[in-house]
């Protein structure tokens, strides 16, 4: 499990795949791991309310996701919920840049510096952004393949509780 968190501490886009009624829907995204050693940390994502991706969590809660590339990389299951207030104000803070596993930051401007960064790399969320509208998720993985090298079979990692 050690490798698998040093893994995704070390990246910051997935593909995420969700599905609804039958239709599958994988989006590239950024995500940010939240939380301290030794406590197991949650994996976040921001998304708009009207997105395709955040319709079908609504459904489904089931999700498949990829971070890396070859020749080393992960393929993940599991679910995802709404975030808590709490696990919100985490993942504002972990997004301004403070990295994982340090002391964070309590400017109380914090979120409007959060703002502005997001609007200049996705500029279609400023009006979503604007009015206070993203939506906060929370990922429990469940299972993980884990490649590394160009090994032809991949490791099985069940995460635990």
């Amino acid at each position: 499990m050690d490798k698998v968190l040093r893994f995704l501490a070390d990246n910051r886009i997935m593909t995420l795949a969700t599905s609804a009624d039958d239709v599958p829907r994988a989006s590239i995204l950024e995500y940010t791991l939240v939380g301290d050693p030794p406590k197991r940390p949650v994996m976040m994502f921001s998304t708009s309310p009207d997105s395709i991706k955040s319709k079908n969590l609504d459904k489904n809660p089931n999700i498949s996701f990829t971070v890396g590339h070859i020749p080393a990389y992960l393929a993940a299951n599991g679910t995802a919920r709404e975030a808590t207030a709490e696990e919100k104000e985490e993942y504002i803070q972990a997004q301004m840049g403070v990295k994982w596993g340090a002391l964070r930051s309590t400017k109380p401007k914090y979120v409007e510096d959060w703002n502005e960064i997001m609007m200049e790399r996705h500029p279609e969320f400023k009006k979503t952004m604007k009015c206070g509208q993203l939506k906060y998720y929370t990922i429990k993985i469940d299972t993980v393949h884990y490649t590394e090298g160009f090994e032809p079979v991949s490791e099985k990692i069940e995460m635990k509780k």
